[in-house]
């Protein structure tokens, strides 16, 4: 948290030093000539790096945070989320109050217009709705229109949501959603930001903030958006990743879909209901069945059915999505397979079994 308030410090020189001097301790001990030598900084910044180090207390920063019940992860940490890790800046420290970040089986980001029109507010609350009783986890950045609506639904309906924020937790922005930023911390989910609690919210931080939300995001989805929507620097960043791109139609006549309907020129998938959304996961009719029929499992072997899809899981993906030992893991994988829910695709790797399959048994 110090080197990330140091002057001229970004991602990229943060890391070069973390790479080089093997730990933050060894950072925030190296002398003049060291920084300048791994930064290239000019002397007249080191200096400023070394008087504000004089003026910093490492503990007494972590206490103030986490006084505040926020927790802090440095992309030097194991628990540090491996996605943001493929950002070329990653950030250098991640606060985040409410619960820690857990993997779920899909992480949808949600995007669109501030001035979000009726259409844009019934679009999101169904698209949402039909995402209920799933491993879904949705993630926004707590804006006025689409993203604040994004979040809303996701409590509604039983969704943990994520809000990464373009500020610090001591400047909420906008100021209305303080409620709704409190719902999602008490519903589950988290507020992520990687900025100093007293951060306020200046206008770069919010372009910066739609990085974090692409890197989480392993599809993006925008509702609305016209054409020079900070929405589609959400997009950017995520095609430069190798997410994916879903987009919703809207009316030729309004602003507001200028940029939705362009993205779908140029290959998003078009996204008109729930089902569209669950068909592009592989989630579709027969997953549907499957979960109407899974309150006959148990225990175990439920969480380990609820972390199997139609494609291959590998044994290691499915301990840490269903947070249950490789033993326990084993064992109700072979309750599964006897009572054909279940069946090994390859060595290590299992998948659920089609309806067909299962009526067989």
């Amino acid at each position: 948290m110090a080197i990330s308030r140091w002057p001229k410090i970004g991602s990229r020189r943060a890391w070069r030093l973390q790479q080089e001097l093997g730990s933050g301790a060894n950072v925030w001990q190296a002398d003049s000539a060291t920084l300048r030598e791994i930064t290239g900084l000019r002397p007249e910044t080191i200096s400023l790096i070394v008087e504000e180090r004089k003026r910093q207390d490492p503990g007494a920063m972590l206490e103030r945070v986490t006084r505040a019940g926020a927790w802090v992860l440095s992309f030097a940490d194991a628990a540090y989320p491996p996605p943001l890790l493929q950002l070329f800046d990653p950030p250098i420290v991640l606060l985040g109050w409410g619960q820690p970040l857990a993997k779920h089986a899909r992480h949808l980001a949600v995007v669109g217009a501030r001035r979000m029109t009726s259409y844009g507010r019934q679009v999101t609350d169904q698209l949402i709705a039909g995402l209920a009783g799933n491993d879904v986890v949705v993630i926004s950045g707590l804006a006025l229109g689409v993203d604040g609506e994004a979040h809303r639904a996701a409590l509604a309906n039983g969704l943990v949501t994520w809000a990464v924020l373009g500020s610090g937790f001591g400047n909420l922005y906008p100021e209305r959603h303080r409620d709704l930023a409190l719902q999602i911390i008490a519903n589950g989910g988290t507020l992520l930001s990687e900025y100093w609690p007293d951060a306020k919210p200046e206008a770069h931080h919010f372009p910066a903030r739609n990085r974090i939300i692409a890197a989480l995001a392993d599809t993006v989805l925008v509702v609305e958006a016209d054409q020079k929507s900070g929405s589609l620097i959400t997009v950017d960043h995520a095609l430069d990743l190798g997410r994916d791109i879903w987009s919703v139609p809207g009316n030729v006549t309004s602003r507001f879909s200028r940029g939705t309907n362009n993205l779908l020129r140029h290959g998003a998938t078009l996204i008109a209901n729930s089902e569209d959304m669950l068909a592009e996961w592989n989630w579709g009719t027969a997953a549907a069945k499957a979960q109407e029929d899974l309150p006959r499992l148990k225990g175990a072997a439920q969480l380990v059915y609820g972390a199997l899809t139609d494609q291959v899981v590998s044994l290691d993906e499915i301990v840490d999505l269903s947070g249950l030992t490789t033993a326990e893991v084993l064992a109700a994988l072979m309750e599964l397979e006897l009572g054909g829910w279940a069946e090994a695709a390859a060595a290590q790797s299992y998948r659920r079994t089609s309806v067909r399959h299962k009526n067989e048994n």
